[in-house]
Formats: C-alpha cells, structure tokens, sequence
C-alpha cells in the first residue's frame, strides 16, 4: 500500500485499479499512513501522538455512522472554474488560516516542556491575529489563488475569529469586492476550553473587514458595529461571559467539544455549502476543525486529503452529497 500510495506510478486500467483499491481503504476506520500537509507538520513534535489517535478515532466515529446517514463524497479537484461540475457537485477550496500568536505561543511551550494545556493558560492570547510569519503566508497565498483559481471562486466563506478573517482578507485580496466574503459559525474551530478559539463580538471586527457579511451570526449588531474599534483587553477576557456558541459547550472552562459534536457541526457546515447557491467556495477556517471535517465526516478518496493541514496551506476538493 505505501509504494501504491503515491509512491509509485501506475498506469492503464491496473494501475486505476490499484489506486482505486488504496482510495477505498483510506475511508475506513483504521490509523492514518500520513498526519502532515505538504508544507511541513505544522504542529509540536509533542502533539504527534495525540493527533495521531485522533484522526483514528474520528474515522471509527464515522465508520460506526455517527453522520446519520448525511454522506459527503470528496474528491481532489483536478480542474479550475464551475463549468465542468456536474450538478448538484461543489468545488470547495479550504485554507488553514496563516500562523497565528496562539501557534508561537503553544511551540515555545512545549519547547520549555511545561506541563498542563497551552491553550487554556492564562498566557494564551484570546482571539489572536497573524504573525508576521502568518501575514506572509496569507499574502502567498493570494499569489497562489490568483494564479491556480483566478475567477473561479465565488463566495468566501470564512471563520468568524480574527485570525481567519485577516487570511481571508490577505489571501484572496485579488477578489475583495468581486464576490461576497461570509462569515459563518459553523467553521470555526473546535470549541471550549482553549482561550484562543473564543472570540469577540463582531462589532469590533466589522469595522476592520467591511468587505465581510456578519449578518448570519446571531450576536451581530450593525448600530453598535458603527460604534466599535479595535476591542481591549477588558473586551477579549469578556468574551469568557458573551461568546454564547462558545459558552454551549458543557462546562467550556474545563471540557472541549466532544467528536460527535464536531461531526455533526461540520456535516452541518457542509451541508449547509451544499444549500448554497454557488458551486465554487473557499472556506477559511482551523486546523482541529479541519481534521474532523476530512476524517470524521467526509469520505475521501485520498489519504493525503485526511492529513493535518500546515498554516496557510489549500486543498481544492470536489464534494458530492448523500442524504
């Protein structure tokens, strides 16, 4: 399997076969051959074990149907614009926001081999931006999509947390103002716990991202959006308070998201994609949210798909839909 996992070149109707075969494999529940993006781990040597039997247990999650019967195809897209999609087909093009302050902050921790969790100190940055590293990667990005997509996109869609919208920003400035850009709840990363995955209100970003439609989130307030600035750090510890999908979460303070959970958010992202009217999307969203997307609730054709996404890394997939 690893020398047919492309490792190896086949060809004619035996090598379709072999690849076919491999493909199959990768949508059952068993341990994942390959855990990093093609830019490199993207995560601490500490984390490999953790997100190793993770994404194993994501697959038996979806093995044992926790998707309910929703069923989400994905393929690598091997082509660019809408017009060759066949109906009812999605052409998704997902990112990993660029390197954010939480990232740095977490690979000097374990580099210092501190004990506890990173992300729930109270060091840890709520709601964090890019980094310089990150604004780059962001700004590559764009040269990329520009470049490999060109016209194709017809929406973004992206996390509500301020780290995805400068990526969505910054990585797709060549369509700022051509399409719509849409924030939406359902993207964001797994939550509960971890300070750097709640967020503020969207009357202080809506101000800095007027390209953004925040109309779908529930505590978005256009007259006080008009009023806002850039929040302060009394506004971003106060989130612990008004960050009610956040907040959902059993005991958010101590306890994460549990998988089923997750699962059933991404199906519902997904399928709410599939409700729209575009068939050419970039999302922008996170890392942990991505995971569960390709290894708990679709099924890919390829395991190179399932594997952990470095910042500021897209994949472009074709997703077709069961229900």
């Amino acid at each position: 399997i690893r020398q047919l996992f492309g490792r190896a070149s086949t060809s004619s109707s035996s090598g379709n076969a072999a690849r076919a075969k491999v493909c199959h494999m990768s949508s059952m529940a068993r341990k994942p051959m390959k855990q990093y993006g093609a830019n490199g781990p993207a995560m601490h040597k500490s984390e490999e074990d953790f997100i190793y039997n993770w994404m194993n247990k994501l697959r038996t999650l979806r093995g044992n149907g926790v998707a309910n019967g929703r069923i989400v195809r994905c393929r690598k897209s091997t082509e660019t614009g809408s017009e060759s999609l066949r109906p009812g087909t999605k052409r998704v093009h997902f990112v990993r926001h660029g390197e954010g302050h939480h990232n740095v902050h977490s690979t000097r921790w374990f580099d210092e081999k501190k004990k506890g969790n990173p992300w729930q100190h109270a060091s840890c940055p709520i709601d964090p931006g890019l980094t310089d590293l990150g604004v780059t990667q962001a700004k590559e990005l764009n040269e990329r999509s520009e470049r490999e997509l060109g016209a194709g996109p017809q929406v973004v869609v992206v996390s509500p947390l301020l780290r995805t919208l400068q990526t969505a920003t910054l990585g797709f400035d060549y369509i700022v103002g051509k399409v719509p850009f849409v924030a939406q709840e359902d993207c964001r990363e797994i939550m509960g716990q971890h300070r750097c995955d709640r967020r503020v209100s969207p009357a202080f970003r809506a101000s800095r991202f007027p390209h953004v439609d925040f109309s779908g989130l529930e505590d978005h307030d256009p007259v006080l959006a008009a009023r806002c600035g850039d929040p302060t750090e009394e506004d971003l510890e106060a989130t612990a308070e008004t960050d009610a999908v956040f907040n959902a979460v059993p005991n958010y303070a101590e306890a994460r998201e549990t998988d089923e959970a997750a699962v059933g958010r991404a199906l519902d992202f997904l399928f709410w994609i599939r409700d729209r009217p575009e068939q050419d999307i970039c999302v922008v969203t996170h890392s942990a949210f991505l995971c569960v997307a390709f290894n708990g609730a679709m099924l890919c054709d390829c395991e190179d798909l399932q594997s952990w996404f470095s910042t500021g890394e897209i994949r472009s997939v074709d997703l077709t839909y069961e229900a």
